[in-house]
């Protein structure tokens, strides 16, 4: 775990982040205007607290730009994700191809034969019962 109260100072020393820092690092993107270097800095800082190299996780090369404010906040960086495809699913009348993220074997493999399934037994329908957002931690 890392301290909260620890500062974050980059090689160049350019900016200084944390609760004593200088700038509170989730607002460099904004002090910055530039969210690429806004996730190395962080990526560089937190590289320091935690005396190891954070391999395998780049910040160049990914359009931050895209996300900012929508998927992650605080950025250092991001990793590549197998992505498989299931289906066709046939639901209320359409047929579905479903993309995975997932590092987990096999798990695309049960859910095309599910689609199959569904699909060889005349299809799904689908109901909203209750329309919300939820919120929470999985680890």
């Amino acid at each position: 775990m890392i301290p909260a109260h620890a500062p974050l100072m980059t090689r160049q020393g350019d900016h200084q982040v944390g609760s004593r820092g200088k700038t509170p690092s989730y607002s460099l993107e904004s002090k910055l205007g530039d969210t690429c270097r806004a996730a190395a800095i962080r990526h560089e800082a937190l590289q320091r607290i935690i005396g190891k190299f954070l391999v395998g996780l780049p910040t160049e090369g990914f359009d931050y730009d895209t996300i900012l404010v929508q998927c992650c906040e605080m950025l250092v960086g991001y990793v590549q994700i197998l992505v498989g495809i299931a289906g066709p699913l046939l639901l209320d009348d359409g047929e579905f191809l479903v993309p995975m993220a997932t590092i987990e074997g096999c798990l695309v493999a049960r859910t095309n034969r599910g689609c199959k399934a569904i699909y060889v037994s005349g299809g799904a329908s689908s109901v909203v019962i209750r329309d919300a957002i939820l919120s929470i931690m999985t680890m």
